[in-house]
Order: C-alpha cells, then structure tokens, then sequence
C-alpha cells in the first residue's frame, strides 16, 4: 500500500507537518516555525512491515528536508523504528541560525578606579563603601575607541532556503567637552583630567562631580580625577580622593579625605581613625581628632581639638583655641588660645618643616642610643667605631638645625591665653615648656639668651627672623657701649 500524505499544522509545537501512513506504521514530519528543526513522531503497527531507511529518506525530501539531517539521529530513529519503537518528536535535522550583527558601541580602554561588586555576592567579602565607579583620565589618555556595526550572518533552513540575519545598529554618539577623536574616526582621547560621562547620546569627560546629598551608602567613596563637591556631609567610613580640589557643606566623619587642590568644608570629627591629605590649603570651622597633613595654610574659623596638623604653610585658628595634639607649621602659626584651662597638653611648632621634624626626631632617638652603647662597651675599636657612628649622625643633625626654607617663619602669635602644659617649638633647636601667660604676643626663638623670646604680637607677615635681628643689634650696641 502506498503512503498516504495529508498537511496538519500543530498549534502546541509552532510549526507545521506531515503525516505518512503505511500499513505497518504513521509516521508524522514536524518542520519548526522558524524552519530551523525537524522533528519526527513514529508509531507502529502490528501488521505490516516497519519503515527502512530508504523509506524515511523519501518522506524527508517529500516534506522539502533537504539540509542539516543529523547523521546519529537519523540512523538511531531508523533502528528504533525497525525494532517497533513508538517514538515521539525525535529530533532530526537541524539548521544554521543567522547571527544577529552586533551594534556600534564604545570600547573603552581606560579603566574604571574602583571595582563594583554585587552586594548579593556571598562568595566574596564586599566593602559596601565602595559601590562608586568612575573612569577616571588624564589629558591625553585614549578613553576608547567607537566600534562601527557588524553586518552578521546568514542562517540556512531545513528546507534549504536562506534566513536573512539582522544587521547590528550603528552607534549615534555625539563627541561632547573635552574629548578630541583622532583623524581615524574612531580612537577618543581626553583633553582634560575628569570622569568620563557618557548620557543622552553624548560622551564628555566632566572636570567636576556633584553629590546632591551626602556621601552615605548609596554614593560610597569616591576616587576622581577632578573637582568634587558635595552638598550634605560624609559620613563615617567613607573615603574621598579629589584631584583637583574638594569642597564639602557639611561635615566630615572618620573619613580618609585626598586631594592635590585646596579641601574646603564646616568641620570634620576624625574620631582619631580620619586622616586629610592635602596639596593645596585647607578652610574650615573646626577640626578634631584628626590626622592632618598639608601643603598649604590652615584657616580655621573656630577650633583645632587633638589633632595631629603638620602643614608647610601658616595655621590660623580665628576664634577659638588649638587645644590638644600637636601643630606644626612652616610658616608659623596665630591662634586666640592655646590650649584649655583643664591644662590638655598642647605642642605648637612653628618654622621647622614636619618632614625635617620626623628626622630630627629618629637622629635623637640614634644619637640616645649610640650614649648608651658606648657606655657599655670597653673594647677601644668598639669605642671609635660608635664614636665614628655619633660623629655622622651629629653632622646630619647640624645640617638639619642650620637648613633653610623660603617659607620658615619660626613664630607663634596668641591673642588671648596660653594655658599651662602648652609647649613652644621654634625651629628645630629652641624647645621650651612655658608658663600661663595672657596674650597678645608673639613668641619668638631667644638667639642671645635661648629659649623663647615673648614680643609685642605682630602679623604673621613680619618674619621672626627679622624682629630676632633687631634685638641682636640692640643687644651688640649696649655691649658695645658698656665696653663689652
């Protein structure tokens, strides 16, 4: 008996087939909707013969299979069918899906400065302060380059016949501020030190970054290459580093604060874990418990509370008291009070650079050690080899005490009080623990008696140096005059 073909479509599959019947068997040729599968379904008869392979190759090429027949499949369906198998949507043939082209994008090259990882990521420990990404350049950092379109791929039906793939979409950019592309058309540097931004269709490199609110958790710490300003405070924990300048309205917690410009805001509590990091100066009402290095001048507006400030320009503490701590400043140092009435020991340090302090310090410390040694030793080579070591650490600390700066200004002003416990460094050499004393004065090194001279106060701007020269010709006068 010869097959009976009759078309049936199939609404659960999206597709649409065939039936062939023979006495011995049915066999259904299923073609997807998108021509890219066959499928076979087999039942068998109990009378008449099973289907051979010949047989399933017709009713293939009937039903208009004529590429991506799966060799295994077919001979595995055919075997089965011959043993009397019932089989259900068997896939046979397969065809070659079109490859969609992929669309212009900007593949950049500059890296973003902090990692972003997932909070739901519990096979890593995630440091949710860090949750701010930027992509962060210099002038003339290549930022990427814009990749054009691909057309894609053709795929190839079951049936034979092409399927036209869909073509990828060029990329619209526009090339906003500060960004130049090159005479390739495609390769983007940066012309300015910023952020990359890249919204609305156009890509610019921003030379400032606003926070509307405050630094919390949902802006964590920032890292970037130009000016940044935040409108609410910066709560504990989190980090700013500011290339060309910071500004902040509120205030600053246990924070780590950077920038190679000048850092400006109301007060910081530094919960002896803050720390500040600047290249420029610093404005601020107050500043406690905070580790404070800078390269310009303090102004503060109220008061600097145990702190640690080494700065190598002027502090300046307008109407409050620098209390606590220690403040070491090059270009000297004016404040209304120092220190408290509760006696809180204050060390104020004017005209040494803190770089040259540290050394100083560790030359002592060597210089301790080496009296020790050579009190305990006996032997006379061990006794000239320590005296050899005392000699060259006494030349470096000579070559410290006589070192010379532009911006030295071995003074400290006090307007109104200098409390008991406060201790007075001028220079590297003049160290004296002093007495209450009531302001205005100046305090200045005493280079014909030593110690701390106390002068009617005078600006920051006249140098102790020169006011400590007009006592030194006075002083070589009456001597001069007594016959001395």
């Amino acid at each position: 008996m010869e097959s009976v073909p009759t078309n049936r479509s199939t609404t659960t599959q999206g597709g649409a087939g065939r039936e062939f019947k023979k006495l011995g068997y049915t066999l259904y040729v299923w073609i997807a909707e998108d021509k890219l599968e066959c499928r076979l379904s087999y039942v068998p008869n109990q009378q008449g013969t099973m289907m051979t392979a010949e047989e399933l190759k017709g009713y293939l090429a009937q039903s208009g299979v004529r590429e991506g027949i799966i060799p295994q499949a077919f001979d595995d369906f055919v075997t089965r069918a011959a043993a009397g198998q019932t089989l259900a949507m068997a896939l046979i043939a397969e065809g070659t899906p079109p490859e969609a082209g992929e669309d212009g994008h900007i593949q950049y090259t500059a890296r973003e400065s902090v990692v972003v990882r997932s909070a739901c990521d519990e096979s890593v420990c995630v440091d949710m302060h860090n949750v701010q990404s930027f992509i962060n350049v210099m002038p003339g950092d290549e930022i990427g380059r814009v990749i054009p379109p691909t057309s894609g791929r053709a795929g190839r039906s079951v049936t034979g016949q092409p399927i036209i793939q869909k073509p990828g979409k060029a990329l619209k950019l526009k090339i906003g501020g500060n960004i130049r592309l090159l005479e390739d058309g495609s390769t983007m540097v940066a012309e300015a030190a910023g952020r990359v931004c890249c919204a609305g269709g156009e890509i610019s490199v921003a030379e400032e970054f606003i926070v509307g609110g405050d630094v919390d958790f949902g802006i964590g710490s920032i890292v970037f290459n130009g000016y940044v300003e935040v409108r609410g405070d910066v709560l504990d924990g989190f980090s700013i580093t500011a290339a060309k300048g910071l500004r902040v309205n509120g205030n600053i917690g246990a924070c780590a604060i950077q920038s190679d410009g000048d850092i400006v805001f109301c007060g910081m509590d530094g919960q002896k874990k803050g720390t500040i990091v600047c290249g420029g100066s610093i404005t601020a009402n107050f500043i406690h418990e905070t580790d404070v290095e800078c390269s310009g001048d303090l102004n503060i507006e109220v008061e600097l509370h145990n702190s640690q400030i080494r700065s190598l320009g002027r502090v300046v503490v307008k109407r409050g008291a620098i209390a606590g701590g220690s403040c070491t400043a090059l270009g000297g140092i004016q404040t209304r009070k120092v220190g408290s009435g509760a006696s809180v020991k204050t060390v104020l340090c004017a005209g040494a650079d803190f770089r040259d302090c540290a050394e100083y310090e560790r030359l002592l410390v060597e210089l301790e050690r080496n009296g020790v040694r050579t009190s305990q030793v006996r032997q006379t080579a061990e006794i000239d080899e320590l005296r050899g070591e005392r000699a060259v650490l006494m030349e470096k600390v000579r070559a410290l005490r006589t070192r010379s700066h532009e911006r030295a200004n071995a003074k400290i002003n006090v307007t109104d009080m200098l409390y008991d416990n406060s201790f007075l460094w001028l220079g590297l050499q003049v160290r004296e623990k002093v007495d209450e004393r009531q302001g205005p004065f100046s305090a200045i090194a005493n280079s014909i008696e030593g110690g701390v001279r106390f002068v009617e106060m005078t600006s920051l701007d006249v140098g102790a140096a020169d006011i400590e020269q007009a006592f030194v010709r006075e002083h070589a006068m009456r001597s001069q005059v007594r016959g001395e």
